[in-house]
């Protein structure tokens, strides 16, 4: 899944321009299209979707609109790309005229509209509609929550996990790693001249669980802790990895595999071994023999979780009807056939997760992404700059060691 990256930003001095921004994708509220009509109660839901999303997503609201039509009625407003959808919902979020349901990532895009009155806090709303909030996973819950209060209910998740080729591992006589030591030995065994033992993409996307996993803890739901980004534990991931691409010889990531993403390369076997993202398996064909593991662990364990939220707008008319529209979505019915549509990754609630873990016997991941959810760190509370200043330093560290090590790299990221 494709994360959002952007800012909400809404200088007056060029209002009239992101307004101007919405695009052809776009509806503008018209009177009458929120607020009540004739009784009933108009809601529109914005998406970001392409391919065959729009038409699934379709027949989902057509559903929740036969069980409620009499008194409620959904529109949808679907925008083709990420930045599409960026421009419009900042220029209608600042005019006044953002649909009364959204979608935002967790962690600061969250809290960025939250800090601007933009959205509003959902604790009460869902309770009202007897929403069990403590069905959600909490380190999902945790991403969308700002001075304690909660302004989303997850959607979805994806998360990471270390994916293997059964087969490879089988000759070589390897059996999945469980830790660091064992990770380090069977990416040595599984390393020949036609392809790597491990893979992974360079980047904090990636790499933070590892920095956590040797208990440095640099990103909380606060912000960036300086202390653990000049730790020793932090250090120590930097060199682990370093040592897998330099010293071994036995890492790789795509670009050195002549591979346009990570999930290509893993598909075509150039790695044997593979620290991904859950939609790496979307390559996979049905003749792919793949098992997969939690991520190999030093002190602690570890993952990444990429989550986006539905939010109220804090100028909708109808914010009860919206929640009852999200309630709808959350339901165990409407998030295991999401799944199975492709709609949503992975479901945010521990029901809905056990009951497609049951419809999916045949599944080698989801037992695996149930686990890791349960200690994940939201990507969603790293600031992109950040990302970006820490991947162009990573980068060198991994490709050229010879001009950092990684207590420069650490340092350097600390200040």
């Amino acid at each position: 899944m494709k994360r959002m990256q952007w800012k909400f930003m809404v200088p007056v001095l060029i209002l009239s321009l992101i307004l101007s921004a919405c695009g052809s994708d776009s509806e503008t509220k018209g009177e009458g299209d929120s607020g009540e009509n004739n009784g009933k109660v108009n809601l529109q839901i914005a998406i970001e979707a392409t391919g065959d999303i729009p038409s699934e997503f379709q027949k989902q609201i057509d559903r929740f609109n036969e069980e409620n039509g009499e008194n409620i009625t959904v529109k949808i407003r679907t925008f083709s790309g990420g930045d599409s959808y960026n421009q419009a919902l900042m220029g209608q979020v600042a005019g006044g005229v953002a649909p009364d349901i959204f979608l935002l990532d967790g962690g600061q895009r969250t809290q960025t509209f939250a800090d601007s009155g933009a959205i509003l806090p959902l604790s009460e709303l869902a309770s009202n509609h007897n929403l069990d909030l403590d069905n959600f996973q909490d380190t999902l819950m945790d991403a969308f929550k700002v001075d304690e209060k909660l302004y989303a209910i997850p959607k979805d998740y994806n998360t990471t996990a270390l994916f293997y080729h059964k087969d490879l591992l089988e000759e070589a006589g390897v059996q999945p790693p469980k830790t660091w030591e064992e990770l380090r030995s069977a990416a040595k065994k599984l390393t020949t001249e036609d392809r790597y033992g491990f893979g992974i993409n360079p980047q904090i996307n990636y790499f933070l669980p590892f920095v956590e996993s040797a208990g440095a803890n640099i990103i909380t739901s606060s912000g960036l802790q300086n202390d653990a980004l000049k730790s020793e534990e932090h250090q120590e991931a930097l060199a682990y990895m370093s040592s897998l691409f330099n010293e071994d010889q036995t890492a790789a990531s795509p670009q050195m595999v002549g591979a346009g993403w990570d999930g290509e390369m893993f598909a075509n076997k150039k790695v044997a071994m593979l620290y991904a993202g859950s939609w790496v398996t979307g390559v996979l064909d049905e003749n792919s023999n793949v098992g997969a593991v939690p991520l190999p662990s030093k002190d602690e364990k570890a993952s990444m979780l990429y989550t986006a939220g539905w939010v109220i707008s804090q100028k909708s008319e109808n914010p009860e009807a919206a929640m009852k529209l999200i309630k709808f979505l959350s339901s165990d019915e409407e998030l295991v056939k999401g799944n199975k549509a492709g709609l949503i990754g992975l479901p945010p609630t521990k029901s809905a997760m056990d009951k497609l873990v049951k419809e999916k016997e045949d599944d080698p991941f989801l037992d695996v992404y149930s686990e890791v959810v349960e200690y994940g760190t939201p990507f969603g509370w790293l600031d992109p700059k950040f990302v970006d200043e820490y991947n162009k330093k990573m980068e060198v560290l991994m490709y050229k060691p010879s001009k950092t090590t990684p207590e420069e790299v650490a340092n350097q990221l600390a200040k």
